[in-house]
């Protein structure tokens, strides 16, 4: 199933389709079978990995079909785009490719609710490559900077996308170099236009709605058990009403 969705896998944003070259794809049964195969250099929370020198492409076949086509494709992505570049880019611009190609939205959903983005207190691009090596929680966060960064430079690129980019990176010796041709700005500059737009979208306004709606569900339910739990107070106070009356009925006849 996942072959003949690689297969049928739509093109990458600003490379195309794959090129027709073999793709190895290992599916590791187990987490003691997939550490194996990669020999333990990822993370302990990795579920797929993309050794681009062998087309291979190993992932964790536990889990829901979806969730096992979502990590092929974001496996895909990072072979499409290291066989285009020919060579290494940032691990931020990497994995925030990937995670682009593969339409991984939810990602995203880590900084609606980060406490450290309403406060403004963002991470700069070499922080997110460093944390995308961390535990699980700080590499979610740092998942959705880094796709947050490279879907501001698909945006940038308007109709072309990513296409610009990834055409000045397949030439140019550095990544900084292809910022510079095709944005016009240096890699600083892009790095504090991105944490400006992160703020924008992901500020107090956003944290508060989230938090907002969390806490409105929460008083809803608080709500509907006051209620069930007075609704049952009530029939037992008539239930105990009842029985009081009767008994004194019976002392009374006594």
């Amino acid at each position: 199933m996942l072959g003949e969705a690689a297969d049928r896998t739509p093109a990458f944003p600003g490379i195309g389709p794959l090129p027709d070259r073999p793709i190895r794809l290992v599916l590791a049964p187990t987490r003691i079978a997939f550490d194996s195969i990669t020999r333990g250099r990822l993370p302990s929370w990795s579920e797929g990995a993309a050794f681009p020198e062998t087309g291979t492409i190993v992932i964790l076949a536990v889990g829901h079909p979806d969730r096992l086509t979502s990590v092929a494709r974001h496996e895909l992505a990072h072979l499409a785009l290291r066989w285009k570049v020919r060579r290494g880019a940032p691990l931020w611009f990497e994995e925030g490719y990937a995670a682009v190609a593969a339409r991984e939205w939810g990602r995203l959903d880590a900084l609606r609710l980060n406490w450290e983005v309403a406060r403004g207190r963002l991470p700069d691009l070499d922080g997110v490559d460093r944390a995308l090596r961390g535990d699980r929680g700080d590499a979610e966060a740092a998942y959705a900077f880094a796709t947050s960064a490279v879907g501001l430079l698909e945006r940038w690129g308007g109709e072309r996308g990513l296409g610009p980019l990834i055409d000045q990176l397949s030439g140019d010796p550095s990544f900084e170099g292809a910022i510079r041709a095709t944005y016009h700005i240096t890699g600083d500059d892009f790095e504090e236009r991105w944490q400006r737009d992160v703020r924008s979208h992901y500020g107090w306004l956003s944290w508060a709605s989230s938090v907002g709606l969390f806490w409105s569900l929460a008083a809803v339910l608080v709500i509907i058990l006051w209620r069930v739990r007075r609704r049952r107070y009530r029939t037992r106070r008539a239930q105990l009403d009842e029985t009081s009356q009767i008994l004194d009925e019976q002392g009374i006849a006594g």
